[in-house]
């Protein structure tokens, strides 16, 4: 959507390039490691993993150790944090 609008942006493939814990601290500025984190994934089970139960460290931790574990897509638009935009959100942004 946000192509066929004509807006200018970059992709990364978190699979060949994962964030490191330090990208991921600067992307979430103090808020909740939750904002990221994809808590409803099948990858949760899957690991063993019960997010709610962990700290934001450990959660952060696994976040640059399995990308699949951050919410996708996410989006950071004039250096804000925009995981798993909504519909509404994307055509804001395209007619922006």
């Amino acid at each position: 959507m946000l192509a066929q609008a004509g807006v200018s942006f970059s992709e990364r493939d978190l699979r060949k390039e994962p964030l490191s814990e330090e990208e991921i601290r600067g992307l979430l500025k103090g808020r909740p490691a939750l904002t990221l984190y994809a808590t409803r994934g099948r990858q949760n089970q899957e690991l063993g993993i019960e997010p709610e139960r962990l700290s934001d460290d450990e959660l952060i931790a696994w976040m640059a150790r399995e990308p699949r574990l951050i919410r996708r897509p996410t989006l950071v638009v004039d250096a804000d944090l925009l995981p798993q935009p909504r519909q509404e959100e994307l055509e804001r942004l395209a007619k922006a």
